[in-house]
């Protein structure tokens, strides 16, 4: 039994080493704006979302819908909603689910003044 034991303990490395490294996606978040503002990603392939804000003010990335259904979700996740504070960063890696799924600035007015997007998952 420790020799069968010994053996696949052998070959978990190189298991675990074969899987890539997620892809990192980096959205800007600026004055009423997200670049880019449609955000394409492939169902079941794990995702680092590197969230930049480049704005004196504060901003947040704002999808409920498309938090709840993603799987393995980590980092500063909040009801839906990701805060960046100004000149900030932020990441959050996460598995999605196919969908497509609205993104808004949740912070006063910034959506009527545009700061919008969609995330197409396929």
């Amino acid at each position: 039994m420790r020799a069968l034991v010994s053996v696949c303990l052998l070959f978990l490395p190189a298991a675990v080493a074969a899987q890539p490294a997620p892809r990192t996606v980096e959205v800007r978040l600026s004055s009423f704006d997200f670049t880019p503002n449609e955000i394409r990603l492939r169902a079941g392939e794990p995702v680092i979302l590197h969230l930049v804000n480049s704005g004196r003010g504060g901003h947040n990335f704002s999808a409920p819908q498309f938090f709840a259904a993603a799987r393995g979700v980590s980092g500063p996740v909040s009801r839906g909603a990701v805060e960046v504070g100004s000149h900030g960063s932020a990441d959050v890696r996460l598995t999605p689910a196919a969908g497509r799924y609205r993104l808004r600035c949740t912070h006063s007015l910034h959506t009527a003044f545009g700061m919008t997007g969609n995330i197409t998952v396929e």
